[in-house]
């Protein structure tokens, strides 16, 4: 007789269907209704016994992007790290990182910054350029390639525990270090792929693998550009923690660490104390916001 309801963890959800994998392996495709919040990859969620949504269960955090009306839209849920990768090639945007960085902070989860194809050479413009200033603040940063033979034993041991997600534009790469952390992709991608009825070639929603020793990665649709959505200046400043001491010297407690006199975070890029071109992308990313306004 089957349980009234079930447990699972949403691999996969668009529209008004998603994928959960039940404890035992077993992916079970489900219907939500609306009257219920809509469920992200990385939920656990309860279903009755003909497959629907009952419940989504309390999340710790969530991570996103902002769309075209500057409105965050969630991609998944309950995670551990955003592990984002960026390469020689494409080359990244100059605040890229720094958005990422922003958005993974802003909702406590650790970032994790991979510099992959590390076998060519890194250009020497930001975000590049700065990485020395990012690891000495203690942002994490990996150096990894899949080829000629891969090279991603740190990667492995960070992404071991927990669950992760793997984020970063198209073309750097993402797909072959996710085939080199899931040995079984390819398996596991068809399965998802039968129960789906879609194909099996193109990320176009976040999808959950689980990792030997039951850790989870999380791969994302590749992107062009990732964009932060509206916020007040004191939000978006949690996304730059090492300002937190600084800004507490301001002069106004509205401080926007711009023009204003007697601001402690300006001061403290000026001296060396926090690096300058963390400030600089903070005035970048500041100057995005008011588009929003």
């Amino acid at each position: 007789m089957r349980p009234l309801s079930r447990c699972g963890l949403v691999v996969q959800a668009w529209a008004n269907r998603g994928i959960a994998r039940l404890d035992d392996d077993q992916l079970i495709p489900f219907h939500f209704p609306r009257r219920l919040i809509r469920p992200l990859p990385g939920d656990h969620v309860h279903l009755n016994t003909q497959d629907a949504l009952i419940e989504v269960l309390p999340r710790r955090n969530e991570f996103g992007r902002g769309d075209e009306r500057g409105r965050f839209r969630a991609a998944a849920a309950n995670l551990d790290r955003a592990v984002i990768v960026i390469a020689p090639e494409p080359a990244p945007s100059p605040d890229l990182v720094h958005r990422y960085l922003a958005a993974a902070l802003l909702h406590e989860i650790e970032p994790v910054i991979v510099i992959n194809k590390i076998d060519r050479p890194l250009p020497p413009q930001a975000p590049f350029s700065e990485l020395e200033d990012l690891e000495a603040l203690g942002y994490r940063v990996i150096r990894t390639r899949c080829k000629p033979e891969p090279m991603i034993t740190e990667l492995k041991a960070v992404t071991g525990s927990g669950t992760s997600l793997l984020a970063g534009q198209s073309g750097v790469g993402k797909t072959s270090l996710l085939n080199a952390l899931v040995p079984d992709l390819d398996e596991r991608t068809s399965a998802l792929s039968t129960v789906t009825g879609k194909g099996t070639h193109t990320t176009t929603t976040a999808t959950v693998y689980a990792l030997p020793g039951g850790a989870c990665i999380v791969d994302t649709p590749g992107v062009w550009e990732y964009g932060l959505w509206a916020m007040p200046p004191q939000t978006l400043q949690r996304g730059f923690p090492e300002f937190a001491e600084h800004a507490a010297r301001c002069r106004f407690r509205d401080c926007r660490h711009d023009s204003e006199p007697g601001c402690g975070v300006r001061a403290a890029a000026e001296s060396g104390a926090i690096p300058a071109s963390r400030h600089a992308a903070w005035l970048r990313l500041l100057a995005e916001q008011r588009r929003w306004a």
